[in-house]
């Protein structure tokens, strides 16, 4: 049975631990589905959708403040039955970040004249200020602002709300070493919105502190062309800091399998960085275990709040050019996991500079040589 969007697979929250000591500001958790009761197959590389919920007791408030029961009944199209409406709030419908169809709604049912003026002048005028104001405010925060005052519909309600989508998360296991696994890296989010409102990421939080051991969640796999070469004796080179280490430990886990079953593998480079080495060393004490097993030739880490300079993985990189190089020049596959804005950019620069030196290549030869290595599936991102 194909498992997708409409019709996830339902895992079991296995295992879940906090990855950063207790001295970082940073939170980031190692989770563990159990999939053993079958039906969802994966290889090292691909990514998994979950799909959140919603802060029950943010649900739980709203409805207070709507004044409807949990138990009222209402009717979501995607799902072609009718489930109450705490089940819709909490599982199914993006109750923060509101759409344009919603405010529209509201202030066509609303007559409460101090909501009705609000929405209408500052939410539903187009100018970039009221843009803000109206992609700032969640369902509880609008509703609370004017106490409950607002007299929704369930169903008119439920049908102007967002669909709550799945969150992707690299696969950070190997099939051949978890084979009733799958385990993820998360880092958990919280910021100050545009307008001065805290928000807790919905997914990261609800994997980190809402969902309780045990408890089914519904996933799906997503299949990615993020992938070992095929031949297992190919060197690879994998530039994963912070969460981005997560396929990484997949694809060491992988050869370790094959070493294991007398198999022979290629040599492997993993650059790994975060804020401190004391508190921030994902995985420390196993990408240590596979560097002395040999499964990890080389280990080189960035840990920028160290020292009074900060240091970056593209900086060892960079320290490391002339080796590197020697490596990608004779056919190794360089792997890229991580930040798409900051990181992966400043990676493929630094790798660039490489090529022009030791290449002798123009910086217009330098990027055609890197298109090439994408058409060959030697040079891979997985950035977000």
């Amino acid at each position: 049975m194909t498992h997708n969007r409409d019709n996830p697979f339902i895992a079991h929250l296995k295992f879940r631990r906090r990855l950063n000591g207790q001295a970082s500001d940073k939170n980031v958790q190692h989770l563990i589905f159990d999939v053993s009761n079958g039906g969802l197959s994966y290889k090292c590389g691909d990514s998994i959708a979950v799909f959140p919920k919603n802060s029950e007791s943010e649900v739980v408030e709203i409805l207070r403040l709507l004044k409807i029961a949990h138990e009222t009944q209402v009717k979501l199209p995607f799902l072609g039955e009718k489930i109450s409406i705490f089940s819709a709030l909490r599982e199914y419908l993006c109750v923060t970040n509101l759409p344009d169809q919603f405010w529209k709604w509201l202030g066509e049912i609303e007559t409460d004249s101090d909501m009705g003026s609000f929405i209408n002048d500052k939410i539903l005028r187009p100018d970039p200020e009221c843009q803000v104001l109206a992609k700032s405010h969640s369902l509880l925060e609008i509703l609370k602002k004017f106490d409950g005052r607002c007299k929704a519909d369930p169903n008119g309600l439920v049908s102007k709300l967002r669909r709550l989508m799945p969150r992707l998360y690299s696969i950070a296991s190997s099939p051949l070493a978890n084979r009733n696994e799958i385990h993820i890296v998360v880092g958990v989010v919280s910021y100050t919105n545009a307008i001065g409102n805290k928000r807790n990421g919905i997914a990261s939080n609800y994997l980190a502190h809402g969902a309780n051991i045990g408890e089914g969640i519904r996933v799906f796999v997503v299949n990615s062309t993020f992938a070992l070469p095929t031949n297992a004796e190919s060197n690879i080179i994998m530039v994963g800091p912070g969460t981005g280490i997560a396929p990484f430990r997949g694809f060491l886990q992988e050869r370790q399998c094959v070493v294991d079953k007398g198999g022979k593998v290629g040599e492997s480079w993993l650059f790994f960085g975060d804020r401190n080495h004391a508190t921030d060393f994902l995985f420390g004490e196993e990408l240590q275990t596979f560097k002395d097993s040999g499964i990890l030739t080389n280990l080189d880490l960035a840990f920028s709040r160290d020292q009074e300079n900060k240091i970056y993985v593209q900086d060892r990189i960079w320290e490391h050019r002339k080796e590197l190089w020697s490596w990608i020049s004779n056919g190794a596959y360089v792997y890229v996991c991580g930040n798409a804005s900051k990181m992966a950019v400043d990676v493929e620069n630094t790798l660039k500079k490489i090529a022009m030196k030791f290449g002798n290549f123009t910086e217009d030869e330098a990027n055609d040589f890197f298109k090439s290595l994408r058409d060959d599936r030697r040079y891979q991102k997985d950035v977000y």
